[in-house]
């Protein structure tokens, strides 16, 4: 989930507020629970660096973990959805497999920059291990990490100025249910200048 969140605000030039909840109905059952998750400076300008404090803890193996991410901007105060863009994993998509990405990430020499090998460089000072399945029951408490981030992609545009709803809910299985977590952020953007040649993966 940390490595989505990143992939994402590579979509967004500034962030000016950031808000988050807990959104489970479950919480008693849930395979994961947060307690943390916080990030400064309350300007972030891309390229730049996030400052990261997070902590959730995993209360009990899993096998497997998909993502169902759901994106809103608010307009007027209506929410508009903002699409599943097509190949990527930015946007409103469904199924997203955590564990193909940690594989992903782990056995591709040749991304070792990019968002995804930042969170598993985060996650392995956290926990002393890659970020892989199955996981592990255990807390991650993550303190001043630093995610370096770069210039938005064209590819992002259609993204505005505005205020977001983000949330992500995680399931062991691809038709449910949620039973692993669920978490809300809320972030007011400003998008900034756009690099044509980067690229979202």
């Amino acid at each position: 989930m940390i490595r989505y969140i990143l992939l994402a605000a590579s979509s967004i030039a500034l962030v000016r507020a950031i808000s988050w909840q807990d959104c489970s109905t479950t919480r008693s059952t849930d395979a994961v629970t947060f307690t943390k998750l916080e990030a400064s400076p309350t300007k972030i300008t891309f390229p730049g660096d996030l400052h990261l404090n997070l902590s959730l803890t995993f209360k009990r193996p899993l096998d497997h973990a998909y993502l169902d991410i759901d994106i809103y901007r608010m307009i007027f105060g209506f929410p508009l959805k903002v699409p599943c863009l097509n190949g990527t994993i930015v946007g409103s998509c469904r199924n997203i497999d955590a564990c193909r990405i940690f594989r992903s990430i782990l056995n591709d020499p040749n991304h070792q920059d990019d968002y995804g090998h930042q969170a598993e460089s985060i996650m392995l000072h956290a926990l002393g291990h890659y970020m892989q399945c199955p996981l592990q029951a255990e807390t991650v408490l993550v303190e001043n990490a630093v995610a370096h981030l770069d210039p938005i992609p064209a590819i992002v545009g259609f993204l505005a100025d505005g205020n977001y709803m983000i949330t992500a809910r995680a399931k062991q299985k691809v038709d449910g249910p949620y039973d692993i977590g669920c978490i809300k952020l809320n972030v007011t953007i400003g998008l900034g200048p756009v690099d044509a040649g980067a690229i979202v993966g």
